[in-house]
């Protein structure tokens, strides 16, 4: 047995005369050629006029490049699993066919290079796990297609339906013939014994094809038309990959490689002094960034984004799959670059772009790393800008944050009125301290959230933390104004507090609303001396329990449930801290919903949600108001200013909800430290 096992080899392009080797290899450089061709024109649409390297280039440098992202992608398929159905199914496919490709690499290396490979242990392994990959493959298929033409999710909706079909159909030929051609080698070679063992299902087809005595000239005419058939379909296979969903085997990974951590909701300020520019935004392809435009290539329509929106689940006219492929359908199409978005059959509605949250659940899901937010973030600011397209109530907003400094109107002498008969440090030019705590307009005008305030205050004064405020002098950061789509009048606040915030001397800025965080940590870094470090108060309250700086100690015999607002989580990437919070509290009981941490539902405000309602669709707090009623909670824990202010508007059209108290992390921390 082992000399036989040291041995085991095959003859590899056995009874192949040489014509149809010489035909091999001419259609081989042919499909490579075909193949590059279609991967030149789709690396020119990314690239557009620009570059691939260098700075403003699609790679500005190495330390750009995403490299634990392209290899999760490549290897454990990263989010695929995320549905088990679709996880599985597309397991079976893709790791059945790698262990193809790479049996089919270890046979070229065998048979047209020195390194004769191929034989012995390495034969044995690689036919075991060929013949196991094609039976992966052929289940995968079958799920695949039961769950598309049979089953018919909707999400799974195509603007091409029956390109799946041809896909399918390669994928199953490919394994069939390889079965056969494998089988008919066995029976022509003479049944070898170890074929059994190390490669039994072709093997049990040889036994099939045995009992039928075919001559031997029959037996090798039918190989030799089975094989070429085979080398045909592997190779169309390979020229037809550029053309078809089968790009996503390249162009997916590559996008992971592109895609840095939760920037996905970052714009990059416009050029206003651009004398040239004739409109603002995303009105044509050419305007596309190149992450855009790959993108739009790497949708494969699976329909994961689809299903998480809670716009679409709450009546509103939008669907992020159909963002991406309107657009990737009309560039497709045309003949150039500049191709018009908003023409005279606009592929966009505004009120499918004012529906969106911004929450990022989209982005969250796709597995092909597609930022549906930017484009139509891009859309809107086009909309905004160049149409002058933007619902009243958001330009009533825009005009009172300009005036007053915040979205409500109100005064700014009332801005700091709250901390009257509180002793709060105010920042002055000649104070040096470690954190800033920036209020936000939600917790200086709005009640509810200046208790949050007030209780974050207090524990950061029992934690003998060095920080202090911008008093009545603070203004609105511009969240709502960028989220309109109003890039101008955005950049006219971020420049002014940018400004404003470089007087003073402090370590870091601290929110209690991610908004906020959002804003100022990221989208400001944008901008020239934009620069600052941010932190959330519940990050840095949950430090300070650690520290043991802050030590609960009253016990709040509650049950509770924690909500996570998408601008903490799923675009800044906590989940953890306000949880350590309420863990470190004696006597509550925490309860997650089924919807938690990274698949949150939106509670509805982003987006400049807040600020403006939509004709059609249901307030979409009411999805996730019957989250939280589906775990009976005493109380809801949130760590956001919008969530705060929508739960308590909206949570008496809930039956559940009717009685469920609504607080912020810190003021449930202060109940346990301070009381």
């Amino acid at each position: 047995m082992e000399q036989s096992v040291s041995m085991a080899t095959r003859e590899i392009m056995w009874n192949i005369p040489s014509s149809f080797k010489v035909s091999m290899y001419s259609f081989l450089v042919i499909a490579i050629c075909i193949f590059f061709y279609g991967m030149f024109k789709h690396l020119k649409f990314i690239i557009g006029n620009g570059k691939i390297f260098g700075q403003n280039g699609l790679i500005p440098s190495f330390s750009y490049l995403n490299i634990k992202n392209f290899f999760q992608t490549i290897f454990f398929t990263k989010k695929l699993a995320r549905n088990h159905y679709a996880g599985l199914m597309h397991a079976l496919i893709y790791y059945g066919f790698l262990i193809l490709w790479i049996a089919t690499d270890v046979v070229a290396i065998h048979y047209d290079t020195p390194f004769k490979i191929f034989q012995g242990p390495l034969y044995i392994i690689i036919s075991m796990l060929a013949d196991l990959a094609g039976l992966m493959m052929i289940a995968g298929i079958i799920l695949a297609y039961y769950r598309r033409y049979f089953k018919k999710e909707k999400i799974l909706a195509a603007s091409k339906p029956d390109s799946e079909k041809i896909m399918y159909s390669m994928l199953l030929a490919l394994v069939l013939l390889g079965y056969l051609i494998e089988a008919l080698r066995i029976v022509g070679t003479g049944m070898p014994i170890g074929e059994k063992s190390w490669a039994p299902v072709g093997y049990s087809i040889a036994v099939i094809i045995k009992a039928f005595n075919f001559s031997d000239s029959s037996l090798g005419l039918t190989y030799r038309i089975f094989w070429f058939v085979h080398m045909v379909n592997t190779l169309a296979f390979l020229a037809i990959i550029p053309y078809t969903k089968f790009l996503h085997m390249f162009i997916i990974p590559l996008n992971a490689l592109l895609s840095k951590e939760r920037e996905g909701a970052i714009l990059n300020p416009m050029n206003f002094e651009d004398e040239e520019a004739e409109s603002f935004g995303l009105g044509k392809l050419s305007e596309m960034t190149m992450k855009n435009r790959m993108d739009l290539l790497s949708c494969v329509e699976c329909g994961r984004c689809t299903n998480v929106c809670p716009a679409l689940h709450s009546g509103k006219n939008l669907n992020p799959k159909t963002i991406i492929t309107k657009a990737r359908d009309l560039t497709q199409s045309a003949s150039n670059i500049d191709v018009e978005f908003w023409g005279d059959k606009p592929i966009y509605e505004s009120n499918e772009l004012d529906a969106c949250t911004t929450c990022g659940a989209c982005m969250e899901e796709c597995p092909a790393n597609i930022e549906h937010v930017n484009i139509i973030m891009e859309a809107k600011r086009y909309k905004a800008l160049t149409l002058g397209d933007i619902p009243p109530a958001a330009a009533d907003a825009i005009n009172k944050i300009k005036i007053n400094g915040n979205p409500w109107g109100l005064s700014q002498e009332e801005r700091f009125k709250w901390s009257d008969g509180l002793d709060i440090p105010v920042i002055s030019t000649n104070k040096k301290v470690d954190y800033l705590y920036y209020i936000g307009c939600a917790g200086s005008y709005d009640a509810e959230n200046q208790k949050v305030v007030k209780n974050t205050i207090a524990l950061l004064k029992s934690a003998n933390v060095d920080f202090a405020v911008l008093g009545k002098a603070e203004k609105c950061n511009g969240d709502p104004i960028r989220r309109f789509g109003d890039e101008y009048s955005f950049y006219e606040v971020a420049v002014e507090n940018i400004e404003y915030l470089n007087q003073y001397d402090f370590k870091m800025v601290v929110t209690h609303c991610p908004h906020c965080l959002h804003t100022i940590g990221k989208e400001y870094g944008k901008f020239d001396s934009g620069n600052f470090k941010t932190i959330h108060h519940s990050e840095l309250l949950a430090q300070l329990i650690q520290n043991g700086q802050l030590k609960p100690k009253n016990p709040i015999n509650s049950r509770m449930t924690f909500h996570d607002p998408c601008y903490l989580g799923r675009h800044h990437g906590d989940y953890s801290s306000p949880r350590q919070i309420l863990e470190s509290i004696p006597g509550i009981s925490i309860k997650e919903m089924e919807k938690t941490k990274d698949r949150s539902r939106c509670c509805g405000m982003g987006g400049g949600n807040m600020w403006y309602e939509l004709p059609e669709g249901e307030n979409l707090a009411i999805e996730r108001l019957k989250d939280i009623s589906s775990v009976r909670p005493e109380q809801l824990a949130t760590a956001c200013s919008y969530c705060m202010i929508n739960f308590n508007s909206s949570k008496s059209t809930v039956e559940g909800t009717k009685e469920v108290e609504i607080n912020d992390v810190a003021s449930i921390l202060a109940k346990s430290v301070l009381d």
